[in-house]
């Protein structure tokens, strides 16, 4: 059987259709609310009328404007406000008509668009059509041909707004969530570490039980460099189910899982952070976590109360670990403090050359 071409003659064809505009479904339904003015023979100082819309209390005004002169005769125009009179902002579009009661041509203004009312303590009159007002709405010679029961002008008052759209589940790129589950997985990973056997004492080092935790080598070459090249690949496997099995002595379990999870994309809990902060900046600066250690860093250096008995101390501590942000604190501390008592309690003598 043969395919027909459809620009052949005879042959329709249906097309994508074009939207012009905000699509269907994303506004409400126009209401409608026909607003009548009984006096305007006799427009004075100004009528208002008050409606409901929308859960808003709304003010349609009509005042009596700029007067004219064409030829010998004296016009004027009359202005059509709108007033949002809620304690809310709302955001609308709007539509003023006025309907010839014999089928003449229609007065209408309107905002074209959403636009935003302010809330009742804020609404002024602004003389731009689309906004809130319109000063030069109709001359008032105009409207007396709109009259009908002798003397009563209807305003159809239009509005409409914004209404939700389906709400659409677009699932993110889950590659994080991926590199958290694999975060320490026996299973899969490729290094063994052992973390501990031994810390610090009053008098000598104490030995303790290690921690073994479980990694993978393309992690730490992007996040841990200086951990990755401790864990190279080797040929005498001592462990035949991964490629490297490294002792780290020189941190405690809980800060190198605490590394080991940011390295996998972890966010550290505020709390350990402000907890651990020292001791996560040395672990992070001795395998080359730079942007642990800058957020360490930070929170350290927000958090350490400096006094003129602690300061050579810590600036001599900043000084090592290259922790710009905690020195310019410490700088900014003893400038500010008072200088008879910074020389009278502070020495520098075993500061390094560098400070001074």
């Amino acid at each position: 059987m043969q395919a027909q071409d459809i620009f052949q003659p005879g042959v329709s064809a249906r097309r994508e259709p074009v939207q012009v505009g905000a699509p269907p479904g994303l506004l409400s339904s126009w209401v409608v609310m026909p607003v009548h003015f009984n006096s305007l023979k006799v427009l004075g100082m100004g009528e208002a009328v008050r409606v409901s819309c929308f859960g808003h209390q709304w003010d349609v005004v009509m005042n009596p404007g700029e007067i004219i002169y064409n030829g010998g005769a004296v016009d004027r125009y009359v202005s059509l406000a709108i007033h949002n009179r809620t304690e809310k902002v709302i955001e609308v579009e709007f539509k003023c008509i006025i309907k010839h009661p014999h089928g003449g041509p229609n007065i209408s203004v309107g905002s074209g668009k959403i636009s935003k009312f302010p809330s009742s303590a804020s609404s002024h009159v602004v003389g731009d059509i689309g906004t809130y007002a319109c000063t030069h709405f109709a001359l008032r010679s105009v409207l007396m041909n709109y009259l009908v029961n002798v003397g009563t002008l209807t305003v159809e008052v239009h509005m409409r707004i914004n209404k939700p759209g389906p709400v659409q589940f677009v699932p993110g790129n889950p590659i994080l969530d991926n590199l958290l589950d694999d975060f320490n997985n026996k299973e899969t990973a490729t290094i063994k570490l052992e973390v501990g056997g031994s810390r610090e004492g009053s008098t000598k080092r104490i030995k303790t039980m290690t921690t073994s935790f479980y990694a993978h080598h393309y992690i730490l070459r992007l996040s841990a460099p200086v951990l990755a090249d401790m864990c190279e690949p080797r040929d005498d496997r001592t462990h035949s189910e991964y490629s490297s099995c490294v002792p780290i002595t020189d941190v405690q379990p809980e800060i190198f899982k605490h590394l080991l999870y940011y390295c996998y994309g972890g966010k550290i809990d505020e709390e350990d952070l402000r907890t651990n902060a020292k001791y996560i900046i040395e672990a992070a600066d001795c395998f080359g976590v730079v942007n642990l250690k800058l957020e360490a860093e930070a929170c350290y250096a927000n958090t350490i109360e400096l006094t003129l008995d602690n300061i050579v101390d810590v600036v001599t501590y900043a000084h090592s670990k290259n922790l710009a942000l905690l020195k310019e604190r410490c700088m900014n501390f003893l400038s500010s403090a008072n200088k008879k008592e910074v020389a009278k309690r502070v020495s520098f003598a075993n500061a390094p050359a560098q400070l001074l």
